[in-house]
């Protein structure tokens, strides 16, 4: 989805900031304390996780928002494919080309809106989704012996759906397979059971979540189309010597100095990413820091996952992050470059590379890792002071898309 429109109202010091037209790639410019950072910070209301705050409320529209005010609200336009997709899931309905999201002060889950197309909100039986599904196994189980419907475990039905394929053929796997130990004396119930198994219409692929129209739509744009909005600045520039004591310091809520050495106070963020993506667990590390060996195997195994996950997002030849360990309690990161007939040169820190090359690798950092906690390909990135970060020549290297 791409933003097209949108407007910030009653969000900290913006009263309202009009509707403001982007294309694909924007600018956004004024004077210092203007309400830049604010505008464009208030989009992040967008995203599904998070949080509206009383204290980001402007004080001044105090009276007005008594009422229930739209404090942000972005018009997005869907290409081919998703226009694809959400035919291919909702038939019935016309084709869809913008969907509007916005947040109010009064209900903290982001809505939508679907131009002037007309969608259903009474329960729909018919609807091939996971709450029909559920529905059909459980009225399924009412009609068998009770002496075998009191054995067996429903738990998989009475909650939400699962998160994702892997976990729908796990669950439907195991429930299966007890439902066959149980009624192992029963030949007709075990054949009626696996009609509804191996039903095509039953795949995880093709269910929907919802009992009507409109929320089965509203669920599957998102979890499948949702857009994410990051903000990013050269506050979270990281230079790659990180001091894992007050790294655990502050996993355990203790207050802290510097994460990094001569570092700014939200480079945390960028650190607890690194360590995402390498899904390095700092704790383990920790214990087994006084055997060489392991310590080595934890940290090759982190650095290969590292490498693996930030390279499809790298501008030119490959690199390979190394991370290391040093006395005093210290996690280096050693950069290397990559090239096409399997060099490698340029081997060293990260904080003797150029400042530009420190800013694109810890904006890659960060843009991986959020768009992998949020299953997306993609996210909307709000990239801050950038005359500050390029020299000329790293400005013709790296480019926004």
């Amino acid at each position: 989805m791409r933003l097209r429109k949108f407007r910030v109202r009653a969000y900290r010091c913006i009263h309202d900031s009009g509707e403001i037209t982007v294309g694909d790639l924007a600018a956004f410019v004024g004077r210092n304390e203007s309400g830049k950072t604010t505008i464009l910070q208030a989009l992040t209301l967008l995203n599904r996780d998070e949080k509206v705050s009383e204290l980001d409320l402007c004080d001044e529209l105090s009276e007005e928002l008594k009422g229930e005010i739209r404090l942000a609200e972005g018009e997005f336009e869907l290409n081919s494919n998703e226009i694809r997709l959400l035919k291919q899931s909702f038939p019935g309905l016309p084709e869809m080309k913008k969907i509007k999201l916005f947040r109010t002060n009064k209900k903290q889950k982001v809505q939508y809106e679907f131009e002037d197309i007309q969608i259903s909100e009474e329960t729909d039986r018919g609807l091939n989704s996971w709450e029909n599904f559920s529905k059909q196994i459980l009225n399924f189980l009412d009609t068998i012996p009770n002496h075998l419907r009191i054995q067996i475990d429903t738990k998989l039905f009475d909650g939400p759906p699962p998160k994702n394929q892997e976990m729908f053929d796990s669950g439907m796997a195991e429930f299966s397979n007890q439902f066959h130990v149980i009624a192992v004396q029963e030949p007709k119930v075990i054949e009626e059971w696996e009609k509804i198994y191996e039903s095509p219409e039953n795949q995880f692929s093709k269910l929907l979540s919802g009992e009507s129209e409109k929320s089965a739509l509203e669920n599957f744009i998102a979890s499948e189309l949702h857009p994410r909005f990051v903000y990013f600045s050269d506050y979270k520039k990281i230079y790659g010597n990180i001091n894992l004591n007050e790294y655990l310091r502050e996993e355990k809520g203790e207050r802290v100095g510097s994460i990094e050495f001569v570092e700014e106070f939200d480079k945390a963020e960028t650190v607890r990413n690194l360590f995402y993506l390498a899904e390095l667990d700092i704790k383990a590390l920790d214990e087994v820091k006084g055997t060489p060996s392991k310590c080595i195997k934890i940290l090759n195994t982190a650095s290969n996952r590292l490498t693996k996950k930030l390279n499809p997002a790298w501008k030119g030849d490959p690199i390979h992050v190394e991370l290391r360990y040093n006395p005093g309690n210290i996690m280096s990161v050693v950069i290397s470059d990559i090239h096409r007939d399997g060099t490698v040169t340029n081997t060293g820190l990260l904080n003797r590379r150029a400042e530009g090359f420190k800013w694109t690798f810890s904006f890659i950092v960060n843009f991986a890792a959020e768009t992998q906690r949020a299953e997306l390909k993609e996210a909307y990135y709000f990239l801050m002071n950038l005359q500050e970060i390029f020299t000329p020549h790293s400005k013709e290297e790296f480019q926004i898309y």
